[in-house]
């Protein structure tokens, strides 16, 4: 086979595009339900895998809470080098293409229930000895216990006034 050849070949397939792209698409209308049908089947195969594969890494979580002192006021780099610590710990645990990054997401959760400001630091228990290297210079990073806010809580946030309630006194 010489180059003539090879190039007369390519021409010939490119004149004969139209033909063939008629040809594929009259085939992908006349079998558009079961190529829709497959497409749907693969999409919920590949999204129960993701749930399934991202159970185990959610059941295996831990908490630190951040404990600063009075004088606590961080500079600019020790915020950046505390947000870095972080990224290595989701880096320390998602090594693995199947692991849904759900589950090995590190999360930042502040919370305040009738006393000051808390922060937490969850993540995978994998990574909690990256967590638990000191982030700031004047904190301390302190497991939370069994006691702690329960992970399907939802944030609340009230501004001032209480919530009413559905009740109504009657009128004397």
């Amino acid at each position: 086979m010489t180059t003539t050849d090879l190039i007369d070949r390519v021409i010939g397939v490119s004149q004969n595009l139209p033909a063939h792209a008629e040809q594929l698409a009259g085939w992908a209308l006349g079998n558009a339900w079961w190529i829709v049908s497959l497409a749907l089947v693969m999409c919920i195969a590949v999204g129960t895998g993701r749930r399934l594969l991202s159970r185990g890494p959610l059941a295996d979580r831990a908490a630190l809470e951040v404990l600063p002192t009075t004088g606590f006021d961080p500079k600019v780099e020790e915020v950046v080098r505390f947000a870095h610590q972080i990224v290595r710990a989701h880096k320390s645990v998602s090594r693995w293409l199947f692991v849904p990054s759900r589950g090995t997401a590190v999360r930042i959760r502040f919370a305040c229930s009738g006393g000051p400001l808390t922060m937490r630091v969850e993540g995978p228990a994998k990574a909690l000895s990256v967590l638990r290297h000191q982030g700031y210079a004047q904190c301390e990073m302190r497991p939370v216990e069994a006691g702690g806010l329960p992970p399907r809580d939802r944030p609340q946030i009230r501004l001032g006034a209480q919530p009413h309630t559905s009740a109504q006194p009657a009128a004397a």
